[in-house]
């Protein structure tokens, strides 16, 4: 994702946005006990979901299972899988418009960049960390480079018994991995298995 991208003539301007949904204080306790939960278990997770009062209806994707009272999607085929910040360029005939800017509960910042994106992913960590103390891995990237440019993306975990919660970014693959999005990850994960590198955490949080 370029952030100086210059548009040619006649070209309709193309622009950076960050859209946030932050993870309030209701919503990490909420994630936080589901992270409890036995995620071999779809009945018990889908059900602890609805007793939160997500709804199955008017979620904002066909892929999202739930929406959280905030408006978040939920994602659950392999875990929970739950977006709260994008990073996109819009404009043009790719990605003419801001959708989630457009969702309720979410705020659009256009022109903002790569340091509002870390920012939220920052403040999500924090929030957790309020919670549950520091993250047991706290590791990031080291300037990688995919298509979207250099970057180097920041990952915080913490175990809760045979599950793991993770806050950190990931490639959108509704945009075929142009944009970016930053991620609440719930899943299994065995007590005795390892932490991942920092550049193989992406692979971990599978929507």
């Amino acid at each position: 994702m370029s952030e100086d991208h210059q548009p040619e003539s006649g070209e309709d301007e193309i622009e950076s946005y960050v859209v946030e949904c932050a993870i309030d204080a209701e919503l990490a306790d909420q994630l936080i006990g589901l992270a409890d939960l036995p995620w071999h278990d779809p009945g018990v997770t889908s059900r602890a979901m609805r007793d939160l009062g997500w709804s199955t209806d008017g979620v904002p994707t066909d892929e999202a299972r739930f929406v959280t009272g905030a408006g978040h999607a939920v994602y659950t085929d392999y875990g929970l899988y739950l977006p709260f910040v994008h990073y996109y360029l819009v404009g043009g005939e790719l990605w003419p418009d801001d959708f989630w800017g457009s969702q309720p509960g979410w705020s659009s910042h256009r022109g903002a960049g790569r340091e509002e994106f870390e920012a939220s992913i920052d403040a999500a960590i924090d929030r957790f960390a309020q919670r549950l103390g520091p993250p047991q891995c706290d590791v990031r990237t080291e300037g990688r480079y995919l298509a979207i440019g250099s970057y180097s993306w920041r990952y915080a975990a913490w175990r809760r018994g045979g599950t793991i919660l993770v806050v950190g970014p990931a490639l959108d693959s509704y945009s075929y991995g142009q944009d970016e999005e930053a991620v609440v990850y719930i899943g299994e994960f065995a007590q005795d298995r390892p932490f991942p590198a920092a550049a193989d955490f992406v692979n971990l949080l599978r929507k």
